[in-house]
């Protein structure tokens, strides 16, 4: 019986082509199914991911994606309902983006929650680990639709979002040198954006927080550190022209090192707090 009601909401989920889900009842919120049915919170949550992809931010966020979350962190959902969610969700990141740009955002921001159940409670196999390393680095590192909140449609913030999956991964012991580095390498990447755009959405505090605990886990060393540093300052020229892009750039980067530096004064090692925040305080100074 289990099984069926699992493949029936797959087959649900498929059938709307994981685009927004109009019709789709299941997407209204709705009284949680009895604590002692297995099978209905399994396929309750398959069938609601096509929700993710809702025009309607009070269904899509506050319905799909709260509902979701809260129901993996209360360990509702068995390791095959997991398998099952992270092969939709990775599949919807390779597929071109919906038309109103949400559902790719949101598709990652469950995964960093899936991220997050696998380093609590390992379900996926390292190379299945590895696919969500890769895939969310080669996400995060494309985004160029950076559109945040907007009344009336709500959220996207697709950076932010993949800087969460970056989060969550890293944080897992089991990822490798070469994997933390990569997703660092992603996050850095988005650091100052791209085509003159300005973050003001809180993406530089996400960013940050990722990278703060990616380096931590790396053991950086103070001259990795001031080197990864001034990589990321490099675009920033002292001689370059005042102009709209340079000023951009450095709004970008002060996003991003004012809550770097509050969170290295919280790095327990205090010789290691002590040199970075030096070299942190030292790029702001030099931002003027």
């Amino acid at each position: 019986m289990r099984r069926s009601l699992i493949a029936c909401s797959i087959l649900l989920a498929q059938a709307a082509g994981l685009a927004y889900a109009d019709a789709l009842p299941v997407c209204q919120l709705q009284q949680a199914p009895a604590p002692e049915d297995t099978a209905a919170w399994q396929s309750r949550a398959l069938a609601m991911l096509p929700c993710l992809a809702h025009p309607d931010p009070a269904l899509r966020d506050d319905g799909a994606f709260e509902t979701l979350a809260a129901w993996m962190r209360d360990k509702r959902l068995t390791p095959a309902t997991l398998q099952a969610m992270r092969s939709q969700l990775v599949a919807v990141l390779h597929a071109p983006p919906d038309a109103a740009g949400v559902h790719q955002p949101f598709a990652i921001l469950l995964l960093a929650e899936l991220a997050r159940v696998d380093r609590e409670q390992p379900y996926l196999s390292p190379a299945q680990r590895a696919e969500l390393v890769t895939v969310g680095a080669t996400w995060l590192e494309q985004v160029r639709d950076y559109r945040g909140l907007i009344d009336g449609q709500g959220w996207r913030h697709g950076v932010a979002h993949a800087a969460d999956l970056a989060l969550q991964l890293g944080l897992n012991p089991a990822l490798t040198t070469e994997q933390r580095q990569r997703l660092l390498t992603a996050v850095s990447s988005q650091v100052l954006a791209d085509h003159r755009h300005s973050y003001r959405f809180g993406e530089g505090q996400r960013l940050a927080r990722a990278a703060l605990n990616l380096h931590l886990r790396l053991g950086t060393s103070a001259a990795d550190w001031q080197a990864w540093l001034e990589r990321l300052a490099a675009p920033i020229g002292a001689t370059d022209p005042w102009n709209e892009l340079r000023l951009t750039r450095m709004h970008n980067l002060r996003e991003f090192l004012w809550p770097l530096m509050a969170g290295v004064l919280q790095v327990q090692d205090a010789a290691r707090r002590e040199a970075w925040l030096g070299t942190v305080q030292g790029v702001l100074q030099k931002l003027g």
